[in-house]
């Protein structure tokens, strides 16, 4: 063998088991809680609030399917109220102005190397000195290469399009209060 089949042979030596590792998964489990993610301007005085009724309106449980591998929504409510409350201004003070919000849809596809995770929310928002109650819909998403579907690129896809729709209802609460 020459020195270019060795090379050759290397790579698919390396190649062969990365591509059968993304392969073999057929299920992801689900979403994992995570630790309250800085939002940015965190250190801009934000606007209190409290967080009511999560009404979650999907049709399915399920976040998608990628392939052969399938995400189920286990852990889904937790996570996605762990990050509602991660937005600078949450507290748990009944007196606090209350969000409350409606999820319509949390999925993730695939079209073959890239991936798109996305969370669209109904957001009725508390009235402020100025103005009345306002109710808005946002989306939040991450669109990035898919290389291997294993389940922790999976939870960075939806981590991201979290941070991506927490930081527009962040911009909007501080927004409404003048901050």
């Amino acid at each position: 063998m020459t020195r270019e089949d060795w090379r050759r042979a290397a790579c698919w030596v390396l190649a062969v088991p990365l591509f059968v590792a993304g392969c073999a998964s057929e299920r992801v489990t689900g979403l994992q809680r995570r630790t309250a993610a800085a939002q940015p301007g965190a250190s801009v005085p934000a606007c209190p609030f409290s967080l009511g009724a999560i009404d979650d309106r999907r049709d399915a449980q399920s976040l998608g399917q990628m392939g052969r591998t399938h995400i189920d929504g286990v852990g889904f409510d937790e996570w996605f109220r762990a990050g509602i409350a991660s937005i600078p201004g949450y507290t748990r003070d009944a007196a606090a102005p209350t969000l409350r919000i409606t999820v319509l849809k949390a999925y993730v596809h695939g079209l073959i190397t890239l991936k798109s995770a996305n969370l669209v929310v109904r957001v009725q928002l508390p009235p402020d000195g100025s103005s009345a109650a306002a109710t808005k819909t946002y989306r939040g998403f991450d669109d990035s290469i898919n290389w291997s579907t294993s389940e922790s690129e999976i939870q960075q896809a939806f981590d991201a399009a979290l941070d991506n729709l927490t930081a527009q209802i962040g911009a909007d609460l501080k927004k409404r209060c003048g901050a």
